[in-house]
């Protein structure tokens, strides 16, 4: 592990990483290249997180309650035992990755157990809408709405931490600008695996994009259109790497050496540095995107995990005295 600044980087590498590095490479990433990207194929992938549902074992010593937040279906995971330190009384609300098109409460559910159980506090995770049946936008107002009634409901809202992976990290970053421009109660830290930080992935260069274990850049530039085609706008700036980096809370990103999110996580951390914004980035050699989402089967991920659930330690206190200066 060697430390740059903000940067943290983590050079060892498993034997399981490895082994999943190269399954995704050689087999997953060939099967996105050329699944088609109409109505059919998305929904056909959409329909991914329904079969998990019905695979999967649910994660043992965690209650999980099905509940809607400002409608949106999701899931609160509460912990075998509450925090009692710094987390005492926070909460974490998480959005799912899967590039707007696939995955939600089934395929990550083991990834918020493994918060809940970590950190002591409920987790809520979010069953947004996704393509085809709306855009970004529409992604958008689902986050704001469950933030939004998490608000008038969790027992401390200014410790709220919102979470996210991928596309589930851009959710979680969007809120946290549109609360501080709204003029909301920001929440207390926000935590991005390999968060999604800029729609024009195409501006970075092509060579390194193509280094990317698992994600095709030619599925993500098609994709792209159907992100921004409406109906809904998006609130604030279309990219967050764009917005004011002042707007947004403390913030802990990782992302793996070689994926396509790595530029602008690395250009946002620089950002929160100039304007002095706290944040910690994890960079990981050997790993692939979102790793954190198979935390039982990489012993980095669990690392990872806690490293974040430490962050959140250190920042709700610091800024919930934000909140009461």
């Amino acid at each position: 592990m060697r430390t740059h600044g903000s940067t943290i980087w983590h050079w060892t590498v498993s034997l399981r990483a490895i082994l999943v590095f190269w399954f995704v490479r050689i087999f997953v990433k060939p099967l996105f290249a050329y699944w088609p990207a109409t109505d059919r194929g998305i929904e056909t992938l959409s329909r991914l997180d329904r079969r998990v549902d019905k695979m999967l074992p649910r994660p043992r010593n965690v209650d999980i309650d099905p509940l809607t937040l400002g409608g949106v279906p999701s899931e609160r995971i509460e912990p075998p035992r509450p925090a009692e330190d710094s987390l005492a009384g926070a909460t974490i609300l998480y959005f799912h990755g899967g590039a707007f098109v696939f995955c939600g409460l089934a395929t990550h559910r083991t990834v918020c157990s493994l918060l809940a159980t970590e950190s002591g506090v409920p987790v809520y995770s979010v069953a947004y809408r996704q393509l085809p049946v709306g855009s970004i936008g529409t992604s958008v107002i689902d986050a704001m709405a469950a933030y939004t009634a998490l608000l008038e409901t969790a027992e401390d809202p200014t410790r709220i931490v919102v979470a996210g992976d991928s596309a589930g990290g851009y959710l979680a970053m969007k809120v946290a600008e549109i609360a501080a421009l709204r003029g909301m109660i920001r929440p207390a830290a926000v935590i991005g695996y390999s968060p999604l930080l800029n729609l024009d992935l195409e501006e970075h260069d092509p060579d390194f994009m193509k280094r990317d274990a698992y994600l095709p850049m030619r599925q993500v530039e098609k994709l792209r259109d159907r992100w921004l085609a409406g109906p809904d706008y998006i609130e604030g700036a279309q990219s967050p790497v764009r917005a004011d980096p002042a707007l947004f809370p403390p913030a802990f990103f990782s992302v793996a050496e070689y994926e396509i999110t790595r530029p602008d996580v690395e250009i946002m951390t620089e950002a929160f540095d100039e304007v002095g914004t706290t944040v910690e980035t994890h960079l990981w050699a050997g790993q692939v995107h979102a790793f954190p989402v198979i935390g039982q089967v990489l012993p980095e991920a669990r690392t990872l995990l806690q490293h974040s659930i430490d962050f959140a330690r250190r920042t709700v206190v610091a800024e919930e005295r934000r909140h009461t200066a």
